[in-house]
């Protein structure tokens, strides 16, 4: 392990702090205070240079407070004598660091915890709330609040504390849209660390992708066999786009995005294996008139996974649940609506596209769906039943589990009830 980083402490002599906190401290900070995401932090040259066991403990504890902050926050808030007053963020920040270990990290040892806390809050410009740290914690310590107890909040039910740990209005949502032994579920799923593959057997020729992403992906390569020419609008990062090429090798495939920087590395993706290197890489927004060539009104196959609020993804991107407001999920539906719409101008006579979302939230779902088909006489829902059966190397009972959570003309996961991150998809065709 690389030597300990220092911190000054208020008298100026050198107190060690480990390098894992360190680097945990300061992508949590940037993470609290830009539009960075964790997982791209957490993959920089910076952090590679550490030790693998630091590594290891950067990634715990970065993705575990993320995770567990607003209940970390829920139980820091009745020790202070303030509760609502805004204090330093890097002694907030500190404080989730340091309780988050203590409360759910058993092999790490009490002491490291709280004493690196208050050095960290020491050498990030909050020196004068070290005591406060180190009071609080140590309270803490003493206290040992049982991360298993259920506590009523404004919801009017007893909440588990990983229920706690998401915001009450989209735990509402939930609620009301998937049941509360689903939401339930969902939120215990959102707190650990996803599982590997568990409904599609594994496949080298494939990219290692959440089984979530690849249940989208196969079935809009099940939804037009033979298929000449295909779109994948929105493509970036091409995980599905990879699975789009293996299952039609032959095709004509477009991928395309709105952003050059996620596009830029989109080509280069599709660039490094020879089973993708056939994809044509186009910049290019659904929501306005194509102008190149290669956009041209004859697909007979469009996978359109359209931008979203991402809340079936939490337990692998646990910012969102900081960042999202109950505001943007309309937002994030008109603009679905826009992109469905510019696809599907390019669909052919007789061609089949699947809109698919990361979001559980009806008005990203069905609701864009149905307000399309609203606008777009002749277009149809094809039932998923019948293209469920055709899934390849799905796993035994993964049909089974699947077809738990259909919803009328769309297939559906949900994080707990399948192992996987949450996904609508529907297949639409030209009657």
């Amino acid at each position: 392990m690389k030597a300990p980083a220092e911190a000054s402490s208020v008298s100026g002599a050198k107190a060690p702090i480990a390098p894992a906190r360190v680097a945990a401290f300061h992508i949590l900070q940037r993470v609290q205070t830009t539009a960075a995401h964790s997982d791209d932090l957490l993959h920089t040259p910076a952090v590679h240079l550490l030790s693998p066991e630091d590594r290891n403990l950067t990634h715990t504890l970065v993705m575990g407070v993320l995770r567990w902050q607003l209940y970390l926050d829920a139980v820091l808030r009745p020790m202070l004598q303030r509760p609502d007053a805004e204090g330093h963020p890097a002694a907030l920040l500190a404080l989730r660091m340091g309780l988050f270990q203590l409360l759910f990290l058993d092999r790490i040892p009490a002491h490291a915890a709280l004493n690196e806390s208050v050095e960290l809050a020491r050498a990030n410009g909050a020196a004068h709330a070290a005591g406060m740290v180190n009071a609080l914690l140590r309270r803490a310590l003493r206290e040992r609040p049982d991360p298993a107890a259920p506590k009523r909040t404004s919801l009017a039910v007893a909440l588990t504390p990983a229920e706690q740990a998401h915001p009450e209005w989209l735990l509402s949502r939930w609620r009301t849209h998937l049941g509360h032994a689903a939401a339930r579920l969902a939120a215990d799923y959102d707190q650990a660390e996803p599982p590997g593959s568990a409904l599609f057997a594994p496949d080298p020729a494939l990219p290692q992708i959440d089984d979530g992403s690849r249940l989208v992906a196969e079935l809009a390569a099940a939804a037009r066999p033979g298929a000449r020419r295909i779109l994948d609008c929105c493509a970036a990062p091409g995980g599905k786009t990879a699975v789009l090429a293996a299952r039609h090798p032959d095709a004509e495939l477009v991928a395309t995005d709105n952003n050059p920087k996620r596009l830029d590395g989109l080509r280069k993706r599709m660039d490094r294996s020879s089973a993708t290197a056939h994809v044509k890489t186009l910049l290019a927004d659904m929501t306005a008139t194509p102008e190149d060539p290669l956009l041209r009104s004859d697909f007979d196959l469009i996978l359109c996974d359209a931008p979203c609020s991402g809340t079936g993804t939490l337990g692998r991107n646990p910012e969102i649940r900081h960042r999202l407001r109950e505001a943007d999920v309309a937002r994030q539906a008109e603009r679905q609506r826009a992109i469905l719409r510019g696809a599907l101008d390019l669909l052919a006579p007789g061609g089949r596209a699947v809109y698919s979302t990361c979001s559980l939230e009806p008005e990203e779902n069905e609701q864009v769906v149905r307000a399309v088909c609203d606008e777009k006489p002749g277009l149809r829902v094809l039932a998923p039943e019948v293209l469920l059966a055709n899934l390849p190397a799905l796993q035994e009972g993964a049909a089974d589990s699947l077809r738990k959570t259909l919803l009328p003309g769309a297939l559906r996961t949900i994080p707990g009830v399948q192992p996987c991150d949450g996904f609508f998809a529907v297949v639409l065709e030209w009657a």
